[in-house]
């Protein structure tokens, strides 16, 4: 028969050598999977701190608007903040998210 291209290739030939070392083998996919859960831990606090400042500054820009003299804020801005911030979707997405993920730890 005929050679398969892979056969001269170096990793693979490396690999064919480990393939009977299970305990290597198994140790670099522990490896991959704990790299990986720190990759998404931190992924998922950067969205957590997005989703929170998001929260904090509309929130911060609503009631700097009201209780300032300066009410730099059109009635649509204030109407979109409004929703935003007060249907509470935003924070249910950041409480939804943080339940999820912390309960795991």
């Amino acid at each position: 028969g005929q050679t398969p291209s892979w056969a001269n290739d170096p990793k693979a030939q490396l690999e064919v050598k480990k393939w009977d070392q299970e305990d290597e083998l198994r140790g670099a996919q522990i490896k991959n999977n704990i790299l990986w859960t720190k990759v998404y831990g931190c992924i998922v606090v950067c969205m957590m701190i997005f989703f929170s400042s998001v929260f904090v500054a509309s929130l911060g820009a609503w009631i700097v608007h009201y209780i300032t003299p300066w009410s730099w804020l059109t009635p649509e801005q204030l109407s979109k903040i409004q929703s935003v911030v007060f249907s509470g979707s935003l924070g249910a997405i950041v409480s939804a998210y943080a339940q999820k993920h912390i309960t795991k730890l």
